[in-house]
């Protein structure tokens, strides 16, 4: 190989490199609170108008999502909420900005007609530019956008049902700068897809709220946070990255078991391996008719327990039908099986007698 092409080949490897490593995306903040703590260093903690908050105006004690480790909640104060406003890069480190967290109405009593409950308002270009979502009620969000003043879009209302209902949602944004390009995601599903178009906005981020709920209408709720993640960069997980059902084992009695019983217990676990189970989703009917379970465990892993009451009666067919969805909304296929109890013991056994000794059975009929 001649010198030149030998030059030639180091060249192109090395921007392909360089390209590869533009590409890869950088995780700039995980914050799980599993060790109830965060990074001080870059966020503080606000409330209404700018107040800095400490607990109990806000905890660090709940149950994360999936029911281990733990989160960030609201306290004394409803509207506290985690700004990343100390050391942000600015310029922002790359053409990209994503931001993922769940979150959870423990509580939420509305009180007007349009709560303005702010979810996320990052900042750029001082404050020129932002993309702002503010939830309303359990099942809209308002979302506008500006770029160095001037609104690229508002009045625009999105449908992401549910949002109060006590479980885990989650919530991810996109941004690139350069393009004007803005995408939001809710429970994997994509909601706003925007393209703006090149030089609305510059990479001079100023900081970013998550979530900023800054309360601007009266309301009654509590909040909690969880797996709060900021890229500089599209992760190859981002958008719909659960799309699998959860799955049953440990099933017992066994499909097919004869001579089971009639005080047996019905068990099993739901599992999933994603955003969890949804607990309030567990269904179990038995010969039609839904019942209700005992259910302990984590969103990982569910135990469930049905234990009969009357007994189940005497050479009978049982037939379970269960089912369940996780916490990005994906069904199982519902699981059934089937059993067959005891018959019925109603010949009277004749008792042993000591040597020597006659025993007379009498039967309940005389």
């Amino acid at each position: 190989m001649s010198a030149m092409r030998r030059l030639t080949t180091m060249i192109l490897i090395i921007l392909v490199c360089t390209c590869m490593d533009a590409l890869a995306a950088n995780r700039l903040i995980y914050e799980n609170f599993d060790n109830q703590t965060f990074d001080t260093g870059k966020f503080i903690v606000y409330g209404h108008d700018w107040a800095v908050l400490s607990p109990p105006q806000y905890n660090l004690s709940s149950a994360g999502r999936g029911g281990t480790g733990y989160c960030f909640s609201s306290g004394a104060v409803s509207e506290a909420h985690l700004c990343w406003r100390k050391n942000v890069p600015n310029p922002w480190p790359t053409d990209e900005f994503y931001v993922s967290f769940w979150m959870r109405y423990p509580s939420f009593r509305q009180t007007d007609d349009h709560e303005n409950l702010k979810l996320f308002y990052p900042h750029w270009d001082g404050v020129d530019s932002y993309v702002h979502y503010a939830m309303c009620n359990d099942d809209t969000i308002y979302y506008s956008a500006k770029g160095k003043g001037v609104f690229l879009t508002q009045g625009r209302w999105l449908d992401c049902p549910n949002q109060t209902d006590g479980k885990w949602h989650r919530y991810e944004f996109y941004v690139k700068f350069s393009a004007g390009v803005h995408k939001f995601w809710y429970d994997g599903k994509l909601v706003v897809n925007d393209n703006f178009g090149p030089g609305k906005w510059t990479r001079a981020m100023y900081y970013v709220s998550t979530p900023s709920i800054d309360a601007e209408e009266p309301g009654s709720f509590s909040r909690q946070i969880d797996d709060l993640e900021i890229w500089d960069g599209m992760p190859s997980a981002a958008g719909p990255s659960d799309a699998v059902a959860p799955y049953i084992t440990d099933v017992s009695p066994i499909s097919g078991a004869a001579s089971v019983p009639v005080s047996a217990k019905v068990s099993f676990h739901v599992k999933d391996t994603g955003s969890g189970v949804d607990k309030d989703s567990i269904a179990v009917t038995i010969n039609g008719v839904r019942v209700t379970p005992v259910i302990t465990g984590t969103a990982a892993d569910y135990a469930v327990v049905y234990d009969p009451d009357p007994d189940f009666g005497h050479s009978a067919r049982i037939n379970v039908i269960i089912s369940a969805r996780d916490l990005a909304g994906n069904s199982m296929t519902p699981v059934s099986f089937s059993f067959t109890t005891e018959a019925y013991k109603n010949s009277v056994q004749r008792p042993s007698s000591p040597k020597g000794v006659s025993v007379q059975v009498i039967s309940p009929t005389g």
